[in-house]
């Protein structure tokens, strides 16, 4: 209970702590969180800080777990047909996954060419820069 014997309300340190980093994000968070506290404590049965963290977290986990069902009931699961039932556009469909799949393969060998590439002169630029130094210190 957020009450001592006298009736006068108590602040928890948890209540300071979130008090405090509400005024530090945004200040008129930090009103209505004491705004909330005087009203809560004068309440006949005032509510835990914790609880209502608590009861929070289970919202959010069950609206976070109805948006997965959700996705998963739009996008369907892993190896669930696609066709569509027509013929041509099925073929079509996988004649473009395919080239876009060698299109990608080109490209990944692109970038491991060229990443060796400036490997390669990465070095070159290392040996040419130990030269001049050494033909400057001579």
């Amino acid at each position: 209970m957020n009450t001592n014997a006298f009736g006068h309300w108590r602040w928890k340190p948890v209540d300071i702590i979130v008090m405090v980093a509400a005024f530090i994000l945004f200040w008129p968070l930090g009103l209505v969180f004491i705004a909330w506290k005087f009203w809560n404590d004068r309440q006949p049965k005032p509510t835990d800080l914790e609880i209502v963290f608590r009861q929070i977290g289970e919202r959010v986990w069950r609206l976070a777990e109805a948006a997965s069902d959700e996705l998963r009931r739009l996008f369907g699961q892993a190896g669930v047909s696609r066709e569509t039932g027509n013929a041509e556009f099925d073929a079509y469909v996988r004649r473009r996954e395919a080239e876009i799949a060698a299109q990608k393969m080109a490209l990944d060998e692109e970038i491991a060419a060229f990443r060796d590439f400036l490997a390669r002169d990465h070095e070159a630029a290392r040996d040419a820069y130990d030269r001049f130094r050494r033909d400057r210190s001579n």
